[in-house]
């Protein structure tokens, strides 16, 4: 069963210069750096919805954490208010979520590393990783060796910016994330170096499977069911069963054992289907009914206008909601997600009437606290499929003033004309207009002059 039935020469793969950099702690060092702090002594956490009292705990995520907090607390981030000490030490810093300012401080990131590598050797992973191919620019900069060229990157972006850099370097980009995930994370240096000829005696080591590239805990359980239980076995595996069992994705992580991996940066990918979408953690735990319905309008409305400019419409529509922490309804489920199927529309009505249909029919007063909504089979505008039972110029009133309102939020900003529900006890929307991917910063979808839309 273990016996290797197909083989790679690495002679014959690509080797490339791949830098794979990893701005430690982004989110805490910025704000960390905003203040005058070192981002690798100071104790700082950046939570949502922390209280202004430093008295009173708050309720929310701790969505990163310094170093010295994570080690000092033992948290990560996907911890809580609650998981840290209480009352807070007084050198503990709290720092509520901006990513405006995160994003302004990695779009400088990534310019710096636009002077090493022209566009089409650079590739964003995240808002903190970033791929870069300087296979061609170690001459330029006469750096002899990869290595050379990382740490010069590292001082650069550390000076303008005040930010750690870890980088991991590869043949390619799976040993370059691999490299960075796995060792420089834990280095003192914050890089590590990982080529084909490392693979039996570094990939093969990975202690977990998880964290390898590409697995997860339900693909380790598939894995585990197939006798496999590290990553030297994946790649002693016989590649022709595993590819039975798990299709292309058995033959991808086959070859990834192997330390293969082909891709280049420059390459494009078409994605075969997108889909528009919002979610947001509520500020608290939502019991009224009434109250709900108001935040599932106004994310309607959101998602509507999202697809108005993108000159898309949906002919699929679901609704996430997921209950308060400790809530467990009688069926012992934690939240509930449905979706139906409609002609293809792109009015914020329409989109409304579907999720609150949605909401009243699997809503039995459950604790919420989390709110999700999705637009997908997406289709461009080309015609419209008129239903016998609908009001011609009825539609038509509903699209112009659907136009209106994108034109007057576009111009003059998405609070200078809210729907009246927007101002009623519950509601999200104003509050939220200032947010950036659900953080304090920005509304993603209907900024207007307030909050301009950067690329």
């Amino acid at each position: 069963m273990f016996e290797r039935q197909l083989t790679f020469d690495y002679d014959k793969e690509p080797r490339r210069d791949i830098l794979c950099i990893d701005c430690k702690s982004f989110y805490a060092s910025c704000e960390a750096v905003s203040r005058g702090l070192d981002p690798l002594k100071v104790k700082l956490v950046v939570m949502s919805y922390p209280s202004d009292n430093k008295k009173e705990r708050g309720s929310g995520l701790i969505l990163a954490s310094s170093p010295s907090a994570k080690k000092a607390y033992g948290i990560s981030n996907v911890s809580r208010a609650r998981d840290l000490p209480f009352p807070y030490p007084d050198d503990l810093v709290i720092a509520a979520p901006r990513m405006n300012l995160y994003m302004k401080v990695q779009r400088e990131i990534n310019q710096i590393y636009r002077n090493f590598v022209d566009d089409s050797n650079i590739a964003v992973y995240s808002v903190d990783e970033t791929f870069l191919d300087v296979t061609d620019s170690l001459r330029y900069f006469k750096c002899r060796t990869a290595f050379e060229l990382a740490r010069k990157i590292q001082t650069i972006v550390f000076k303008e910016t005040g930010i750690y850099t870890t980088i991991g370097i590869g043949d390619n980009p799976l040993l370059a994330k691999l490299a960075l995930d796995n060792e420089a994370k834990h280095n003192k240096d914050m890089k590590a170096e990982w080529r084909y000829e490392d693979v039996q005696e570094k990939l093969w080591r990975i202690p977990e499977m998880t964290d390898f590239w590409g697995i997860g805990t339900q693909t380790q359980k598939r894995l585990n069911k197939l006798r496999i239980y590290s990553i030297k076995d994946l790649a002693h595996y016989n590649y022709y069963t595993l590819k039975k069992e798990m299709g292309i994705m058995g033959s991808q992580l086959y070859a990834h054992a192997w330390g293969i991996d082909r891709s280049f940066l420059g390459e494009t990918h078409t994605p075969k289907s997108k889909s528009i979408g919002n979610s947001q953690v509520l500020n608290k735990d939502y019991y009224d009914r009434d109250e709900i319905k108001i935040v599932i309008r106004e994310m309607a409305d959101q998602v509507a206008t999202r697809l108005r400019k993108e000159n898309k419409k949906t002919a699929c529509i679901s609704l996430w909601i997921g209950y308060s922490l400790h809530y467990v309804d009688d069926e012992g489920k934690r939240g509930f997600h449905k979706q139906v199927s409609l002609d293809p529309t792109h009015s914020s009505k329409k989109i409304s009437e579907t999720l609150l249909k949605i909401f009243n029919m699997y809503y039995h007063g459950q604790v919420i606290r989390n709110i999700g909504v999705n637009c997908s089979k997406l289709e461009a505008p080309t015609h419209q499929q008129i239903n016998l039972f609908e009001d011609i110029k009825q539609l038509d009133k509903e699209d112009t003033f659907d136009g209106v309102v994108d034109t007057i939020r576009s111009k003059y900003g998405f609070t200078k004309l809210v729907y009246a529900s927007s101002l009623l006890e519950g509601a999200r929307a104003i509050a939220r207009s200032s947010l950036v991917g659900g953080h304090a910063g920005g509304m993603s979808g209907i900024e207007g002059k307030e909050q301009p839309h950067e690329k």
